[in-house]
């Protein structure tokens, strides 16, 4: 996500109508039930795929009993009755392009359900779009989207406190450059939008600011929270994307490239239960067959996309074990026109069909066959289909079958529409508690809670509630070790209790519900979190207390500035002693300063087992030699303190020539005679208690 996409998307969600109206300021803690499950743990996903333009449905889906009539109205686009995919018993026939999708219907994993629309339909691209996006009639003005509407019912909260330990995905994911109406809240944006998943990078700093309670004050918190959200999100999702696998591969356009987006973010282990892809051309108002052959065309390109996608779909989510999961639905803002025009196209019509995939769909098809209204040739373009599924009654019943959404209508439509069949019965889950309503003893059970085999709720939190790291190691036969131990929800008072220790330990208020357990041995330890309110509830966790590894050091001399530098590893704490002088210090690298001469450096830790590094240095007193070349007579001046000095002088090949211990007078300078020494390289070596150098002269 660059910076100008992103205060782009910002921009656009500070547009929304009544954005700021009812935004609090309070810091909310999210609730302890949704009727979305919980995005740590997979469940199910629904998949909305939009045929922007107005898909032809009756050439999509063709009632084969009334084909007669159809070649009549429909000259100019009707395709062979030999070349349709038949459906079977139903007189009903696929598009051939779909060729496909007749395997999963013959599997019961796709549904058709015909005549779907809303009454008296509005031919506007745009305000039929709105409407179903919306899920309003065409009399009702919405700024909002059912899926929005739907999201902000179980999230009340959001985006305050997302994302966090039960919802760390995105609630929804729009594959798109934008977001759409249909997850436009009536506080905030639903979605998370992405055109490229692995492009994402960090652009703004994350920021903490406290704002008052202005509308100024509102609408920067708002920002402000949208923006660290986005930063949270965009790494989750690219971390999933790049996990991801699939191995069918999708058509190389522009519905495939999100259909494998997606793919890989589900089978990367993202757990975003709402996906929305957008693929337009079905405006087909001309040239959409070819008129030589009317299997082929525009349209007949845009549905192989789409049986193509699917297909591809379901044979990667079979293979990654991700397809019981879905159920996927295709919308169209309308239909087209009965006629058929005379630039071999349709108009805008109002009737189409709309297709549900999945493994747990009732796969039988719902509707009757479109009829074909004997009517004067003249009035075809006043004419429509007869509206049998109001589009409002199919959303209601996926959101209450499959996303567990009990009796969504009212408050998420403005009204109460009849429920149709899209699931089947052993599969539906009203409460989304894992247990079907066929076996649930408790139907109600708040979302998110576990329950037991009956449905029927069994206290819990989640794992990731509880810290339990070893923060320190200790030896064998000691008992220096240390367990640190804390709760994030602070709510609860918790009992500890620990493998191998008589004590029973509290996390509570008193300690900030965290505390460290010392005095631990090498060893396995079990750690049991129970709660004196909740009776049968534990947690448990295995840690280790290990020993610790070797001590370890090295020294580096700066002879100039009389300095060693220890770089050490295996502990937070040394003990370092330097010529007798004590100090403690909790970094690895470490500076002492050396005196001339002899200097022990000695390192430990608070454990005995790791060892010492030891060190001896000698940092030796500059000698001062003239002249060099020199004839007769070399003088060595020592500096220091030094009383005598032991002097040596050896060939270039490593003779020894000369061996003595000579005093320092006051002028701390000694006399060397070098004349009985034929020309030549010699080397001279001075060494006492703070001197050990050695140099090279030339004899004249």
């Amino acid at each position: 996500m660059d910076r100008r996409k992103f205060i782009h998307d910002l921009s656009h969600a500070a547009a929304l109508p009544s954005l700021f109206s009812s935004f609090s300021l309070d810091n909310f803690i999210f609730g302890s039930s949704s009727s979305i499950s919980n995005t740590i743990s997979k469940g199910n996903i629904l998949i909305i795929i939009n045929m922007n333009g107005g898909n032809d449905g009756l050439n999509t889906v063709i009632p084969l009993n009334q084909y007669s009539e159809l070649n009549k109205v429909r000259p100019h686009v009707i395709m062979p009755e030999s070349k349709l995919v038949q459906l079977g018993s139903n007189d009903l026939a696929l598009h051939p392009a779909l060729n496909d999708l007749k395997y999963l219907y013959d599997e019961e994993r796709f549904k058709i359900i015909q005549n779907v629309g809303y009454p008296n339909s509005n031919f506007s691209h745009f305000r039929s779009m709105d409407i179903w996006l919306s899920g309003s009639g065409n009399e009702k003005f919405l700024y909002s989207g059912w899926l929005a509407r739907f999201l902000e019912k179980n999230h009340k909260t959001f985006p305050n406190n997302y994302p966090n330990i039960r919802f760390p995905d995105p609630l929804a994911i729009e594959v798109s450059s934008q977001t759409s109406l249909l997850l436009t809240g009536e506080k905030s944006t639903m979605s998370f939008v992405t055109n490229n998943p692995s492009d994402f990078f960090s652009e703004l700093d994350k920021s903490s600011y406290e704002y008052d309670e202005s509308i100024k004050g509102s609408k920067l918190l708002f920002l402000q929270t949208i923006s660290n959200q986005s930063q949270d999100y965009g790494s989750r999702v690219k971390e999933a994307y790049e996990q991801g696998t699939f191995t069918s591969e999708y058509p190389r356009s522009h519905l495939g490239s999100q259909f494998e987006k997606m793919t890989k973010l589900i089978t990367g282990g993202l757990n975003t239960r709402i996906y929305y892809l957008n693929y337009g051309g079905f405006d087909t108002h001309g040239l959409q067959v070819d008129t030589s052959d009317r299997t082929k065309g525009q349209h007949a390109s845009l549905l192989k996309e789409l049986n193509d996608c699917i297909v591809a779909l379901f044979k990667n989510l079979d293979k990654s074990g991700d397809s019981e999961r879905i159920l996927g639905m295709t919308i169209s803002e309308f239909g087209r026109t009965i006629k058929s025009n005379a630039t071999n196209g349709t108009d805008h019509g109002s009737i189409a069909p709309v297709f549900i995939f999945g493994n747990k769909i009732n796969s039988a098809v719902l509707g009757s066959n479109p009829v074909i209204p004997e009517i004067n040739p003249r009035d075809w373009n006043q004419k429509e289909l007869e509206l049998q599924f109001d589009y409002r009654s199919i959303f209601s019943s996926v959101l209450d079958q499959w996303m567990g959404e009990s009796k969504s209508s009212n408050e998420i439509f403005y009204g109460d529409f009849k429920s149709i069949d899209i699931i089947k019965k052993q599969y539906i889950d009203t409460d989304n508690d894992g247990v079907m309503d066929i076996n649930d003893n408790c139907p109600d059970t708040p979302e998110g809670s576990v329950v037991d085999l009956n449905g029927c709720v069994l206290f819990t939190l989640a794992a990731n509630n509880y810290s339990v790291k070893s923060v320190s190691a200790s030896c064998i036969g000691s008992n220096n070790g240390k367990i640190e131990i804390s709760a994030e929800d602070t709510s609860y008072t918790y009992q500890v209790n620990i493998s191998g220790i008589d004590s029973t330990y509290s996390l509570s208020a008193d300690n900030n519900h965290s505390l460290v357990i010392e005095d631990l041995q090498v060893g396995s330890y079990t750690i049991n979190f129970t709660i004196d309110s909740q009776e049968g509830y534990i947690q448990s966790f295995e840690t280790t207390i290990t020993e610790p590894a070797p001590l370890q050091g090295k020294a580096q001399v700066d002879y100039f500035s009389k300095t060693a530098t220890l770089k050490l590893s295996g502990s937070e704490v040394y003990y370092i002693e330097v010529n007798g002088q004590m100090m403690a210090s909790n970094s690895n690298d470490f500076s002492a300063p050396l005196k001339p001469g002899k200097n022990i450096i000695k390192v430990t830790t608070p454990l005995d087992c790791q060892g010492v590094y030891e060190e001896v240095l000698f940092m030796s007193e500059k000698l001062r030699y003239f002249p060099n070349p020199v004839q007769n007579e070399l003088n060595i001046t020592v500096p220091g303190t030094d009383s005598e000095i032991n002097i040596e002088i050896f060939t270039d090949g490593g003779a020894n020539l000369y061996r003595g211990t000579h005093s320092i007078n006051g002028s701390r300078t000694i006399q060397l005679p070098m004349s009985r020494y034929k020309s030549g390289l010699y080397i001279v070596t001075g060494s006492g208690k703070t001197v050990n150098e050695s140099f090279k002269i030339i004899k004249n």
